[in-house]
């Protein structure tokens, strides 16, 4: 039974090599790659045809950026030139004769209509005033001698130098209150005290320039002005 089974086996396999070499196609009639060899010819064929495609890029922002549209911008306005700066100065104020003399003055240094002067009206200034003393010593003790007198105030005159080392009981704008103030002063007992005029009523010039630039302010620093006025900032 085995030799039979081993026999069956030799030949079948003997049968198919020799089918699968060909030598029984006639006999057959099927060849072994005959249903393959076709299929495979044409698939290399249209593989040749195949054009592989590039893949395209994702486009990136950068270069999203680069090729957006530009609009062009208009250069930056240049800033417009500002007026040279200025500043409102006075000087005063000055009594007729002073301001004579600083008119001329400014009518040569600065240009026509560049600055004005205003009169202002000025109280006029009484004392009652006790001395000059001919020494400290003696304006010492008379000071002594005042303070005893209780609710009497006084102070030390030292300008104008005329009425230096003297004692003022009183300031007054007006003559007539003057007047009454050196009353009660006797009334108590005061003999010695008298009105004196440190100044009149008057009017008197202030000397204002509106527009002063830069040039003309140091101009007007550099003047030498009556009893040491000077030019400041306007006050209105």
């Amino acid at each position: 039974m085995l030799r039979s089974l081993v026999l069956i086996l030799l030949i079948v396999n003997a049968a198919f090599y020799a089918w699968s070499q060909g030598w029984l196609n006639q006999m057959v009639g099927v060849q072994p790659d005959g249903q393959h060899e076709p299929l495979r010819l044409k698939q290399q064929v249209q593989a040749d045809r195949i054009v592989v495609m590039p893949v395209p890029k994702p486009v990136t922002a950068a270069v999203a950026t680069k090729v957006a549209i530009v609009k062009a911008v208009p250069p930056p306005a240049s800033a417009p030139s500002t007026p040279e700066s200025s500043l409102c100065v006075e000087a005063g104020p000055f009594n007729p004769t002073e301001h004579s003399g600083l008119a001329s003055t400014l009518n040569t240094l600065l240009p026509p209509g560049s600055w004005s002067s205003q009169t202002v009206a000025i109280q006029g200034l009484w004392l009652v005033y006790m001395g000059p003393y001919v020494d400290a010593d003696m304006l010492e003790r008379k000071q002594i001698e005042l303070r005893r007198i209780k609710g009497l105030d006084f102070e030390e005159v030292r300008t104008p130098a005329n009425l230096a080392l003297g004692l003022s009981l009183g300031r007054y704008n007006r003559i007539e209150d003057a007047e009454a103030g050196l009353t009660v002063l006797r009334n108590r007992g005061i003999r010695t005290a008298r009105i004196v005029n440190i100044r009149p009523n008057m009017d008197v010039q202030v000397v204002q320039v509106p527009h002063a630039t830069a040039d003309m302010q140091a101009t007007l620093s550099g003047l030498k002005l009556p009893q040491g006025k000077g030019f400041t900032a306007c006050r209105s």
